[in-house]
């Protein structure tokens, strides 16, 4: 309990993280539902139904998955991929079991995103010093769950229970990253910067979208930025306890995604034992290790039979095996609108030429810098983060020494980029290209999640950088938020559009400006910039956040209207499925 309150800090200052924490559960139940935006998905949900029944083979399918990631270990059918985020929906299964039988799971879903907003009101009008804020989250509430209960259509549990589990799992760890970077950079920074970067994670990089889905790659984040944060309180604390939680973190990665949490691991390992270490800190970090890694290796044995076996290395199944149906099957009605939806999908200007370059040099210019069929770089995702390339410039510029944070998340960008080289160089594993190949329609890597974190760092860690986001922020969000505005109601009265393209072209556009204005002010030195070119830097700022979050608005109604027909698409919140099945029919 001790560790805990370092951490979170002295009672006043929860207000902020509250809000932080509770908004963020309050948007991302906003969004979520019943749809399956991939078919590794459906893998997904027949490992957990199995789980739930007591095999961790496929001995039954909940719902039809005609392709994925399945191997074959003697007569049993598993599939491939981690159930350390199946573990932990586990409790949430059976949690929302038990308020299904009391009054209806989805009901309780609702209210939670009811309570949530009322929350984010009560704390929002407190800090403000309003009269009566209690009074006004009772009104919230109200309004949130009367609005919803007009359209309210229970979701079946028995038939969906499994999938609203995880993806309320997804949601909860979602939440708490946010959560974590904002705490994480109020603590490097300022608290200003914290909510600039804790927004920039929500609205501007895919985090978001990944939160509303059954992956695990948001875990594999916060469990990576968390031995990052656990690290970086290490060294200003100077208590191991933190240390052993980073390692902790890092052996638990592992199991969620071995890559990632290999480099990571190694990062750490790397860093911590360049100095003088103890044989006695050596001894209890190996310990910790090893502890931690224990789920990892229990399952490697349960599934391949030894526990030093690593399921990346099996290679996918090439031959078919029968699986029984489980109870309360799920059946998708056949989507009648396909070719209209894929006439749709050219018109905004997708590509399904997927014979791309496959050299490391290739790829590695493509899923930073470039668009690949459909697929993004991660600075055209986000085009505020080419702003991390010039602090590059300050520091040779500036003879700027690197501090701890500079040296772990500069070595671990290395890493996993070397990693993933060795694998496509040795092993002929190019888990990038096959992004790209097998799910054309996706529009960004997201085996790339951290990379958006450690940029955003890189990117605020400019002292000018830092300087204009703290002293313009609300100036920052007031703009974005128009920008935003104008660009929905531009798609919607150009409907269609060829956004693809026209994404690409401006967001190449944007980010070249961003470097550009950037590394004039630090070329500038230490004079004071003028207001002409300070206005212009904001307005580009907002306007790169802006189209960042275009993107994940388009990406998420994209995969809403093709994946599944929206008559199976059954929202936590019914106003919002109302509106999808609108949009949906709008398209015919």
């Amino acid at each position: 309990m001790k560790i805990i309150k370092k951490i979170i800090g002295s009672p006043g200052s929860n207000q902020i993280p509250l809000i932080i924490f509770s908004s963020s559960l309050f948007l991302f139940i906003t969004f979520a539902g019943t749809r399956l935006f991939f078919s590794d998905e459906g893998v997904i949900l027949n490992q957990f139904y199995n789980l739930i029944n007591g095999s961790i083979a496929l001995e039954f399918f909940k719902i039809n998955t005609t392709k994925g990631v399945f191997i074959i270990v003697g007569d049993h059918l598993f599939g491939k991929f981690s159930y350390s985020l199946l573990i932990l929906s586990l409790p949430i299964y059976y949690i929302l079991g038990m308020m299904d039988l009391l009054f209806g799971a989805h009901l309780f879903i609702l209210n939670v995103w009811a309570l949530s907003g009322a929350l984010v009101v009560y704390l929002l009008t407190k800090y403000r010093n309003f009269k009566h804020p209690l009074l006004c989250a009772a009104i919230s509430y109200l309004i949130l769950i009367a609005t919803n209960l007009y359209f309210f259509k229970p979701i079946y549990f028995p038939m969906w229970g499994e999938l609203l589990s995880i993806e309320l799992t997804n949601i909860l760890i979602s939440s708490f990253l946010v959560l974590l970077v904002y705490l994480f950079f109020r603590d490097l920074f300022s608290t200003k910067i914290a909510l600039f970067a804790s927004f920039f994670l929500v609205f501007a990089t895919p985090v978001s979208f990944y939160s509303v889905t059954l992956k695990h790659h948001t875990l594999s984040l916060f469990l990576t930025i968390l031995a990052f944060y656990f690290f970086y309180k290490y060294q200003e604390k100077k208590n191991d306890t933190f240390m052993y939680l980073a390692y902790a973190s890092a052996a638990l990665c592992i199991w969620t995604r071995t890559l990632d949490g290999v480099v990571l691991l190694a990062s750490l390992l790397i860093i911590d034992l360049a100095g003088d270490r103890r044989i006695k800190h050596i001894i209890n970090i190996s310990l910790i290790i090893i502890i931690s890694l224990m789920p990892f290796f229990t399952f490697n044995y349960l599934i391949l039979g030894h526990p030093f076996s690593i399921m990346e290395t099996v290679p996918l199944t090439d031959r078919s095996i029968e699986v029984q149906t489980g109870k309360d099957f799920i059946i998708f009605d056949e989507n009648l609108n396909k070719q209209k939806q894929a006439g749709l999908l050219n018109e905004f200007g997708f590509n399904w030429d997927t014979d791309v370059k496959t050299g490391w040099q290739d790829v590695l210019l493509d899923t930073m810098f470039l668009r690949t069929v459909n697929t993004f770089g991660v600075f055209l995702v986000s085009p505020f983060l080419i702003i991390a390339l010039a602090s590059v410039i300050e520091i040779i510029r500036k003879r700027i020494k690197l501090n701890i944070m500079d040296k772990i998340l500069g070595l671990y960008l290395i890493l996993v980029f070397a990693a993933y080289s060795l694998l496509n160089s040795l092993f002929n594993m190019n888990f990038i290209i096959y992004i790209i190949k097998d799910t054309p329609v996706v529009v960004e890597y997201r085996y790339l999640l951290i990379i958006y974190f450690i940029l955003l760092y890189f990117a605020l860690r400019i002292h000018k950088v830092k300087e204009l986001i703290e002293n313009n922020l609300d100036k920052i969000i007031i703009l974005y938020g128009s920008i935003l505005l104008i660009s929905v109601i531009y798609f919607i009265e150009e409907f269609p559009i060829p956004f693809m393209n026209l994404y690409y072209q401006a967001a190449l556009a944007t980010l070249i400006l961003l470097i550009i204005a950037v590394a004039f002010s630090i070329f500038a030195g230490n004079k004071s910039p003028d207001a002409l070119s300070e206005k212009f830097t904001v307005l580009i700022i907002a306007l790169s956040l802006a189209e960042a979050s275009s993107l994940l608005l388009f990406y998420y109604w994209i995969v809403n209207m093709t994946y599944i027909s929206p008559s199976q698409n059954y929202m936590i919140v019914p106003v919002l499925e109302n509106l999808i099945k609108f949009m949906y029919q709008a398209i015919l």
